[in-house]
């Protein structure tokens, strides 16, 4: 487990990277985070990541600054604002997607399909697993 927690921070870094070099791999967390969920408030993102406050504070700020994501008010707290991506950032992120696709598919190309599909089956039924604790 532990060597499979080193291998996945590694690869969030470069992929973080990848994205821009500007983006801390806690802002790239953050960052995903608001493409599936957003518009979306930062509360939400500190309960959906386990982050600290002021640490997706920071991370939102950096993200707006860098044209990475937008901000609006909520319609329902005036004084809280809503987080979304930019156009560009879902382009380029989905350009990422196909890249990282490509990383994967390069690692498993030399598995069978029974061995690919029992895989994807133990991993499913491992994560299930963990996000239920």
């Amino acid at each position: 487990m532990a060597r499979l927690v080193r291998a996945v921070r590694v690869m969030i870094h470069g992929n973080a990277l990848r994205f821009s070099p500007e983006v801390q791999p806690s802002g790239y967390a953050v960052l995903r985070y608001v493409i599936v969920h957003g518009p979306t408030p930062p509360g939400a993102v500190i309960n959906g990541l386990g982050m600290d406050k002021s640490a997706v504070s920071r991370q939102l700020r950096i993200l707006k600054d860098l044209g990475f994501v937008t901000s609006v008010p909520d319609p329902d707290d005036r004084r809280a604002s809503l987080y979304a991506p930019t156009d560009e950032t879902l382009e380029r992120m989905e350009r990422l997607r196909l890249e990282i696709k490509a990383d994967y598919s390069g690692m498993l190309d030399d598995w069978s399909d029974d061995d690919l599909e029992t895989f994807v089956r133990l991993l499913g039924l491992f994560n299930d697993r963990i996000e239920r604790r």
